[in-house]
């Protein structure tokens, strides 16, 4: 009895923890700070990939939970499409995903099943919205084996394809000092946004986990450093972007795992009217 009492506990507290994130993400009203921000980090992301032909590949990651990178994955792919780019947002968080859940799509079949069965991949692409240009695949059925999955020939060959449909796919990653899963994608993607939350991302896992993207080889773009400008929350009217760099820290090892989702109240958070 105590087991399951303690299973509803923890749904009913990562539901509040979607709702309060859902708060953080782009809406027609959102504060104008919060929007220009996003629009700077674009421009600078297309900066960095100038010269790129094709489709590019981004995929956005941090080194612990609750940083921020699904919203900031979220938000920034819809700027992309917003500037009237084909995007599509790809949740490759195989153990603990949550951008269906933070869009409120109904995705009953996503990334794994896909990679399993390219036959559904039909299925699998939900446009957001019919006023954007913005495409998401969940990540499917939780399965035994993320990181031999997201390393399969089958996604090379799913990603190959897909970048013939649009201009931009982002990539919603585990967390570097967790497991594996983002650093076998670097092969697959142009570049890696690290996301940094003040008051909440420890410097040496950020310098463990910047290390472990430069011995996979991984370009990574610029860090995002979210946080700063709200008491709690995510607060990005203080956006920055900066060119990768982490000082001398140690690299050692620490015992990290997923941790329960920090619940945090926001001062003046944007309300959600119309996607």
């Amino acid at each position: 009895m105590a087991f399951f009492q303690k299973k509803q506990k923890d749904a009913a507290a990562e539901l509040e923890s979607i709702r309060e994130e859902r708060r953080y993400l782009l809406w027609r009203n959102s504060d104008f700070f919060l929007r220009e921000a996003y629009k700077t980090t674009r421009t600078n992301v297309m900066f960095s990939l100038a010269g790129k032909e094709g489709c590019s590949v981004i995929a956005v990651t941090s080194s612990l939970q609750s940083e921020g990178k699904s919203i900031t994955a979220i938000n920034l792919a819809m700027t992309f499409a917003d500037m009237g780019s084909r995007t599509l947002l790809v949740d490759c968080d195989l153990r603990k995903p949550k951008v269906n859940r933070l869009l409120e799509v109904a995705a009953p079949v996503g990334l794994t099943d896909v990679l399993v069965d390219r036959k559904l991949l039909t299925k699998a692409v939900h446009r957001f919205s019919e006023k954007k240009q913005l495409w998401t695949i969940s990540s499917g059925k939780i399965p035994p084996n993320p990181s031999e999955l997201l390393n399969s020939e089958s996604m090379r060959a799913l990603m190959s394809e897909l970048k013939q449909s649009y201009d931009y796919i982002l990539l919603d990653t585990p967390p570097v000092d967790v497991v594996t899963d983002a650093m076998v994608l670097a092969p697959l993607v142009d570049g890696f946004l690290f996301v940094v939350r003040a008051g909440k991302s420890d410097r040496r896992a950020v310098a463990h986990s910047l290390g472990q993207l430069e011995y996979a080889n991984a370009r990574v773009l610029g860090v995002v450093f979210n946080g700063s400008g709200v008491s709690g929350g995510y607060g990005y009217k203080k956006y920055g972007y900066k060119r990768y760099g982490y000082g001398r820290y140690g690299y050692g090892r620490y015992g990290y795992g997923y941790a329960q989702a920090a619940q945090q109240n926001a001062q003046n958070p944007a309300q959600q009217t119309e996607r």
